[in-house]
């Protein structure tokens, strides 16, 4: 990069030192930043060394390929409440596919706008419904916006800087009408964290012609040893796709996505009368009130000390099943579990239970069992990694199937066909989007570990209710295995 000129050498051009100042603080972001940013301890913010020629860059076209926790979303703030300042007149979109990216960035910009006194003056309207948006005094224009299906929200929009954070959930088709959006001449900068997808941010972090980035999350300086092993531990070693995505910033092997994010949105209804409950260690569950007649499914993937539980409910409403309940809950021991399950049961009479029996699901699935042979008929635990055998062909040949491959079919067949119905739940979509896996050695499917536990309840739900299908067709003598207890 060109060094910027000198205070000295501004003045001998003729500026006055105060405004010598503000044109070297306008023209470094990172000058501007610690001018007008603080820490958590409320010292001035300090730019880290590998931060500053990103901050300052120049080019159309950046992108960040980088792990966890490096300092991404601070640049994106820099950048916005710059703009603000030395971009009168101009436009800015910050882009995201899903609302649980988008909202927490757009609302910490928010505050920073309404709480810097240089800055607040200058704010004449903003909007945090459909889309996020910021009109200033002096003309300049800040949208948030996330792509909706096939990137509609992106139609019609017209700005002179794109900035697009979460890069590598994105689709082609919200890539396709993103593109569309930009002004001739403008800024496209693009952050991410590889998922293994060749998708379009892969495509975009192997051009030669865009200012590349690659910042792992050991650069940051309160990464420590203790932290590496703990990330190391948490996705299964350090040759992994997870480690290799989340920490070190990189696409490794190629991945494929689980499932479509647009057949998943197609999915989404928002007039769904959907009840969600957060709970913690020591809350009380009052239940889910009035519950209308039908047959209701449950399903659970239980965690504790590390990982939530989450409990989901379907309604069956042939052909369609209605998600109209989510339990997400967060330290809540085995016993609280299974008391919440009951009570769940006493409002929906379930025709069916699924629960996942790793961890401690297949205890807590024994407990129930144990209250009486009603809970036998309902309960039905799978073991994810185990096999079950289908209905027999025609020829009398049994058909013996991958427990968790099974339970994804399902849920892929019900998108496909527009016969499931979720709320707008900003959890599961991001959860949906960045379910990736890979095919082993042998042929098998591999789902990579990650933040799928609502996809795991679901997977229950859906399993629970093909067997309870199955079991109102099947002659009892033929039976349906599967790899339970």
């Amino acid at each position: 990069m060109t060094p910027f000129p000198t205070l000295s050498q501004l003045q001998a051009q003729g500026l006055s030192e105060a405004d010598a100042q503000r044109w070297l603080m306008l023209q470094d972001r990172a000058v501007f930043a610690e001018t007008f940013f603080s820490d958590r301890a409320a010292a001035p913010w300090q730019v880290r060394d590998y931060q500053r020629d990103s901050l300052n860059s120049q080019a159309p076209r950046k992108v960040h390929c980088d792990g966890r926790d490096v300092g991404k979303t601070t640049e994106i703030e820099v950048l916005a409440c710059w703009a603000m300042v030395a971009c009168p007149d101009s436009s800015m979109l910050i882009a995201t596919q899903t609302e649980n990216q988008l909202f927490p960035l757009m609302n910490r910009i928010a505050r920073r706008f309404e709480n810097t006194p240089e800055f607040a003056p200058s704010l004449l309207e903003t909007r945090r419904s459909p889309s996020w948006y910021f009109r200033f005094s002096n003309g300049f224009v800040l949208w948030g916006r996330i792509a909706g299906p096939r990137g509609t929200n992106f139609q019609g929009m017209h700005v002179d800087w794109q900035i697009v954070d979460e890069a590598q959930e994105m689709t082609d088709a919200s890539w396709g009408e993103l593109y569309q959006a930009l002004n001739g001449g403008g800024r496209r900068w693009v952050y991410g964290v590889p998922n293994g997808l060749r998708n379009t941010f892969y495509r975009m972090s192997q051009m030669a012609d865009v200012e590349q980035y690659n910042w792992a999350s050991t650069i940051n300086p309160n990464f420590d040893d203790a932290k590496e092993k703990e990330l190391a531990h948490l996705y299964g070693g350090r040759s992994t796709p997870g480690y290799l995505h989340r920490v070190l910033g990189q696409h490794g092997a190629p991945m494929h996505a689980v499932f479509s994010l647009d057949e998943y949105l197609q999915c989404v209804d928002d007039d769904i009368d959907f009840a969600g409950v957060d709970l913690k260690e020591g809350d009380l569950f009052d239940g889910p009130g009035q519950v209308s007649p039908g047959d209701y499914y449950l399903g659970c993937d239980l965690g504790y000390a590390r990982d939530p539980s989450e409990f989901v409910v379907y309604k069956n409403a042939s052909p369609h099943l209605v998600n109209v309940l989510r339990v997400h809950l967060e330290g809540v021991n085995y016993a609280r579990q299974q008391e919440i399950i009951e009570a769940l049961d006493a409002a929906y009479d379930f025709r069916g239970i699924g629960i996942d029996a790793g961890n401690s699901g297949r205890a807590v699935a024994h407990q129930l069992m144990a209250l009486g042979e009603g809970w036998c008929q309902k309960i039905q635990a799978f073991e994810f990694g185990g096999r079950m055998e289908l209905q027999p062909l025609p020829d009398g040949r049994l058909v013996r199937r991958r427990v968790k491959e099974f339970m994804t079919e399902l849920l892929q067949r019900r998108m496909n066909e527009g016969t499931i119905r979720f709320p707008a739940l900003a959890d599961r979509e991001s959860q949906y989007a960045a379910h990736t896996y890979v095919v082993g050695t042998s042929g098998n499917i591999v789902y990579e570990k990650g933040n799928d536990h609502i996809i795991d309840a679901d997977r229950c739900a859906m399993l629970r209710h093909y067997r309870d299908q199955l079991e109102e067709h099947v002659s009892p003598c033929l039976g349906i295995g599967v790899a339970a207890f």
